[in-house]
């Protein structure tokens, strides 16, 4: 279980920096990416910024890391 979750918040920690990233590169060429939450047949939109994405997917890998400190190893 540890390895796993260790596995897992690496990679989601690499995801989150690598869309904080995108989205820095984005903004210096006068972009602003953003996911769309709303239902665009009702013209509800919800954008979220990427970067605002990044630093949750980032969060989550942090707190797997985190929680693969207080979980024992399994049999090996």
């Amino acid at each position: 279980m540890r390895k796993a979750l260790i596995w897992i918040g690496g990679l989601l920690c690499g995801i989150g920096a690598a869309l904080i990233v995108a989205s820095a590169i984005s903004s210096s060429m006068g972009l602003s990416p953003s996911y769309n939450f709303g239902n665009p047949a009702k013209f509800q939109f919800y954008l979220v910024p990427l970067w605002q994405i990044g630093c949750a997917v980032a969060v989550v890998g942090g707190a797997c890391l985190l929680a693969s400190r207080w979980v024992r190893g399994g049999t090996s």
